[in-house]
């Protein structure tokens, strides 16, 4: 056997993959019914998910759905309230859905319960500066009720 034949029997067995997307990187997937079942596929996740698509394991693997990190505004009580108020919002995208807006990279903010929207980026930055305008809002009626609280707290002394 000549060189040039044994180099293309090497060659002919090499498989080559197809490019990942640019933003992407390939990772491993555990896809299946049961463990017993289950299969480890690799998929295109965005630089931006966070999820561990094996401990986290999908019955098919058009379920993956890719999410980064979580920001979350928790609204404590000293009342009676059996859970405080809660928003979390992450950046996420289903790569399979029918809607393209869902494929697209878009924000997910829901409560504690998993009720919630999806937003554009430009939805996005209208809640944020509204949340700025809230916050601001807050701030003041934390002052006028401090300054309530001392001027009460001054007159019975």
């Amino acid at each position: 056997m000549d060189k040039q034949q044994s180099t293309q029997d090497v060659l002919g067995a090499v498989v080559t993959f197809p490019a990942i997307k640019p933003g992407h990187r390939l990772v491993p997937a555990k896809v299946g019914r049961t463990n017993d079942t289950s299969v480890i596929a690799y998929v295109e996740c965005p630089l931006f998910c966070i999820e561990d698509h094996v401990d986290e394991p999908v019955r098919n693997i058009e379920d993956i759905v890719h999410r980064g990190d979580t920001a979350s505004l928790l609204v404590p009580t000293f009342g009676y309230g059996a859970y405080p108020i809660q928003m979390h919002a992450s950046v996420e995208n289903d790569p399979v859905a029918t809607d393209p807006q869902y494929r697209a990279a878009h924000i997910s903010v829901q409560d504690a319960g998993g009720s919630g929207s999806h937003l554009t980026p430009e939805m996005a930055e209208r809640l944020a500066d509204e949340a700025v305008k809230f916050a601001s809002l807050l701030r003041n009626q934390a002052r006028t009720a401090r300054r309530y609280n001392d001027h009460v707290a001054a007159v019975a002394a």
